[in-house]
């Protein structure tokens, strides 16, 4: 789909001469899609970087100019004079502009901000965005998540394939992450087959289900180079502010040390940055399950209520204790589909002032019909 910015690229070069015309599609665009398009108006127009609160504050401003200049002086005064006088005169957060044509700014800019091969930021970009939608949280008070990604086993397919045949991998994620992502997250390749996003105004377990589309779309993916299939997966590490950093060097480190976690944990996975290890976002999830031991001299089956789910595990309440370290087997429905045999360990028991016992269990690794099914219900 065509991005907002070439949308209003479009714009701008098409109705050069036409400036009625020119607003009237500018509205039906922000109409279209939210705020976020004055702020891409403005960073087109001024290389502002504003919120979309902001924007539309200063928007209707903006237009309101334009007549009364217009007026002032007898003769049409266009978008463009009207945004320069403005930011110049009025709300004077611009001291010195250059005057330049844009096709002729776009190409500068994105020679020296975007990635050639993947079309994503580049990182000197990325380190710049960063610093900035910091600034940006710390001052409305807002979360900020940064989701960090590497591929798995990328040196492999270069020496399998070929260069090129990496090259392609790379631009198929960069396709996937494009189609995935909000317009206002920026994405970055970030080294070789490392990729960052950051996230505006988003909390972990927002950050986390884009970074488990983004995963699973590749794990489903078959990219093809000189009729050969190549398969590849990711792992992905994210960090939020204020929870997990309050800076963004720190933020960044973390979201790369839960990338590396996630490596350790087996690859093709989201692991989640946190003091206490844990590994994944859990959900409330209510069911009636019968949990049975498994080994010589199980004991009989007994009942118990589902709690919370997540990729890793799942937390129920029972009558009954269970031995920290029993192997278990049970039944689970997820997402309405056909009841999974599900093996876990028992690995914490903790009775409750109820007299009843919180029970948390670890699946299985390599388990991965299961962790399919529960990534498609937390996605959905």
């Amino acid at each position: 789909m065509e991005s907002i910015r070439d949308q209003l690229l479009d714009c701008f070069e098409k109705y050069a001469e036409d400036d009625t015309r020119l607003v009237q599609e500018l509205n039906a665009l922000i109409t279209q899609e939210g705020n976020q398009v004055i702020s891409c108006i403005f960073q087109i127009l001024t290389n502002l970087d504003l919120s979309p609160a902001e924007a539309e504050d200063h928007w209707q401003k903006v237009v309101d100019h334009c007549h009364g200049l217009s007026s002032s002086l007898g003769r049409e005064v266009n978008l463009r004079t009207a945004v320069c006088d403005y930011f110049c005169s009025i709300n004077k957060s611009l001291h010195n502009p250059k005057i330049i044509e844009i096709h002729l700014f776009e190409k500068t800019a994105k020679s020296s901000t975007f990635d050639s091969l993947t079309g994503l930021l580049n990182r000197n970009a990325f380190d710049d965005a960063l610093e900035r939608e910091i600034s940006r949280a710390k001052r409305y008070d807002s979360n900020l998540s940064l989701l960090f990604l590497d591929l798995d086993g990328f040196k492999q397919v270069n020496d399998s394939f070929g260069h090129m045949a990496g090259d392609e991998v790379l631009k198929k994620v960069a396709q996937i992450i494009m189609t995935e992502k909000r317009s206002e997250d920026i994405a970055a390749r970030y080294g070789g087959e490392e990729v960052a996003i950051l996230m505006p105004e988003t909390g972990k377990a927002e950050g986390w289900l884009l970074g488990e589309r983004v995963r699973k779309r590749l794990e489903e993916a078959i990219i093809t180079y000189e009729d050969q299939a190549i398969k590849i997966t990711l792992s992905g590490g994210l960090a939020s502010y204020p929870i997990d950093a309050n800076d963004g060097t720190p933020l960044l480190k973390n979201a790369d040390k839960a990338m590396y976690r996630a490596k350790s944990f087996g690859k093709n996975n989201i692991s989640l940055y946190s003091m206490d290890k844990r590994r994944n976002i859990r959900i409330e999830y209510s069911t009636s399950v019968e949990l049975s031991e498994i080994g010589f001299g199980a004991k009989q089956t007994i009942n118990a209520i589902t709690k919370s789910l997540s990729i890793g595990g799942i937390m129920l309440e029972s009558e009954s204790p269970i031995d920290v370290g029993v192997k278990i087997q049970m039944s689970l429905a997820i997402n309405d589909a056909n009841p999974i045999l599900v093996i876990g360990n028992v690995i914490r028991v903790e009775k409750k002032d109820s007299g009843n016992y919180d029970i948390s269990i670890a699946f299985s690794d390599s388990d991965t019909m299961l962790k399919n099914e529960i990534s498609s219900y937390l996605i959905n």
